[in-house]
């Protein structure tokens, strides 16, 4: 082998090693590079995690105000009921019951009742009025 058959060959192994170095460089700035995204992967699982943990626990929060409205709406269901059987027992067992209601008795509670109608239906308006809204069922600010 002549001199220049060696240099050549020993040019070429640098190169082959120099281009390995600047290959090698190369995969580690791709591999720090997916260790940082692994990183902020790992942060961002993590808030996910805390606030799914947070959701859930409003949620079971929730559960409980719900369930405990759902017992009172039966139980307030059963103390309507049972008013509303003392009710027709009373009202069976008045000796008024029979007695017909005198028609200007009748008429006295209609009047009546369509003023106190009429009285919160001005309340109702007053308050929009306060409102500044006029929309039914606005409140005040």
């Amino acid at each position: 082998m002549s001199f220049t058959s060696k240099w050549i060959t020993a040019a070429l192994a640098a190169l082959c090693i120099v281009m390995l170095l600047f290959y090698c460089r190369w995969l580690s700035h791709q591999l720090n590079q997916l260790r940082n995204e692994k990183q902020q992967a790992v942060v961002a699982l993590a808030e996910e995690r805390a606030y799914s943990a947070k959701i859930r626990t409003q949620y079971m929060q929730i559960q409980e105000v719900m369930d405990g409205v759902a017992e009172q709406k039966q139980q307030s269901e059963k103390r309507t009921a049972a008013l509303q059987r003392a009710l027709v027992q009373s009202q069976l067992e008045s000796p008024c019951v029979a007695v017909p209601v005198p028609d200007a008795v009748t008429q006295r509670l209609r009047e009546r009742a369509a003023e106190v109608n009429a009285t919160a239906a001005g309340a109702n308006k007053s308050v929009q009025a306060l409102s500044g809204t006029g929309i039914p069922g606005s409140t005040l600010r």
